[in-house]
């Protein structure tokens, strides 16, 4: 009999072979298996060309995958493969790619060219809610309109966030919206929610202004709750009423922190429209980091803070970090004049070796996120990214007494190029640097060289390439 217990617990841990989505008839089944230990991976892109996509997206709203009753509780593997052209308009919450994700997995997936229309709240392109969820190497792009008033929590990748990990995640969704909790990532983060090495690239524009038009972000609406954003950014224009942050509409409290992150764009509130006070003057709160902060209760044992993240000053018009409220420490931002923002030594303590990176030609000159250029999370660059290193054959070839060597690299990482002679004595190091991903072209001059067959070699990312030139003289 116990053998037979054991026998069966071991067949209950024992996974399932993963389930494959080829088809949009595929996704939608997702919902009829979303147990804990279920593994869904897919298996191509899914766009209008793919079988389905009329039943999902014409001829009907897509239906999220969970809802508040039935909560999505597996991991969905993208493998890097798009889902493109999800539509959706609604008149009910929990909107997006998922509906509700409790206990989940959600990684290497990117939702692009999303198109939600809502007039209920908790919409984002991935997923309407997450509790203790875990979402890693995801890129939404798209839209977000919100028709109604008043609504909350929109955002351009999870409406609302309780507990669980954002990782190497992008956005790029344009959002409008009349109402509150509104960020570029998250609209509302808290029980110790976490965002790190993430961004955000777009705009948020509120239409038809009113008081509801209040605690936008950049990154996050509403932050509390002992919440962290780590190594993170956001570029864009954020507009609202009042209550508005480059980075965080709303710092509640609870010991929320923002670490080693900044944002670069505008930040504007609507006088006419905010409230006003005893002077009838308008009472607008906008940061360039954190719109309003609120004070830590006596009763926290963490201070909310803003450490070692900048907002440029120049692109913004704004000195201020945070609009109102305060902030009980000495780590409340600073702000940078743009020349400054692109400078790395701006940014110490920041880890430039594992995390971010920072080159002329690459995020307009402001630091990148090496994720980004190793995986390449941007959507509107991704074909200009080499897709593997190379190598060229010399030109011109046999030389007199210069050539050039051309070569490409995929992801920002050390390269090393070097030359040989036959007899395998390295004679000259053209390159040993760090290189953003890219095409580069070296000239070496064997002037002083004796005629003969030579042999360059590149190295980078754990890869050797070598080819062999000829110097006449």
């Amino acid at each position: 009999m116990l053998a037979l217990v054991v026998l069966l617990s071991t067949a209950a841990i024992v996974q399932a072979d993963p389930i494959e989505v080829r088809t949009w008839h595929d996704l939608h089944n997702v919902r009829n298996d979303m147990e804990m230990g279920t593994v869904y991976i897919l298996m191509n892109d899914l766009d209008e060309t793919t079988d389905g996509y009329s039943d999902y997206n014409i001829d009907a709203s897509w239906q999220p995958i969970g809802h508040s009753q039935d909560r999505f509780t597996a991991t969905f593997d993208g493998q890097g493969y798009a889902i493109r052209g999800l539509t959706i308009t609604a008149e009910s919450a929990l909107q997006g790619l998922f509906g509700h994700a409790h206990f989940a997995t959600i990684k290497n997936l990117r939702v692009l060219d999303a198109d939600i229309t809502s007039s209920a709240g908790t919409v984002g392109v991935l997923a309407g809610s997450v509790e203790v969820t875990d979402i890693e190497n995801v890129t939404v792009s798209g839209t977000i309109i919100g028709t109604g008033e008043g609504v909350t929590l929109f955002a351009g990748l999870i409406g609302r966030q309780a507990a669980g990990l954002v990782k190497n995640s992008a956005s790029y969704v344009d959002i409008e919206i009349v109402g509150r909790f509104v960020g570029g990532l998250v609209g509302q983060m808290t029980a110790q929610a976490q965002i790190e090495q993430s961004y955000y690239k777009g705009n948020i524009t509120t239409s038809n202004p009113n008081d509801d038009n209040r605690w936008i972000g950049g990154l996050v609406g509403q932050f509390g709750g002992g919440s962290m954003i780590y190594d993170s950014y956001a570029i864009g224009d954020i507009s609202g009423t009042h209550i508005v942050g480059g980075l965080v509409g709303w710092h509640w409290r609870g010991g929320a922190s923002v670490t080693n992150s900044y944002f670069v764009g505008t930040v504007t509130g609507d006088a006419e429209n905010a409230p006003k006070d005893d002077d009838e003057e308008p009472i607008l709160n906008v940061g360039g980091i954190t719109g309003f902060s609120n004070p830590a209760q006596e009763t926290d044992t963490d201070e909310s803070k803003l450490i070692n993240t900048f907002w440029d000053t120049e692109v913004s018009g704004l000195d201020n970090s945070y609009g109102g409220g305060e902030y009980p420490t000495d780590n409340i931002g600073e702000g940078k004049t743009t020349a400054e923002m692109k400078d790395q030594g701006t940014f110490t303590d920041w880890d430039f070796d594992d995390i971010w990176s920072i080159n002329a030609d690459v995020n307009d000159g402001y630091p990148q996120l090496l994720f980004a250029l190793v995986t390449d999370a941007d959507p509107e660059t991704r074909a200009d990214i080499p897709r593997a290193m190379t190598l060229e054959q010399n030109y011109p070839n046999p030389f007199n007494p210069s050539t050039v060597i051309t070569y490409q690299v995929t992801g920002e990482q050390h390269v090393r190029l070097s030359v040989y002679d036959v007899t395998g004595r390295e004679i000259a190091v053209l390159v040993d640097r760090q290189q953003a991903p890219g095409e580069y072209q070296v000239n070496w001059d064997a002037g002083q060289m004796s005629s003969g067959v030579y042999i360059y070699r590149l190295e980078a990312g754990g890869q050797t390439l070598t080819r062999n030139m000829t110097f006449v003289k």
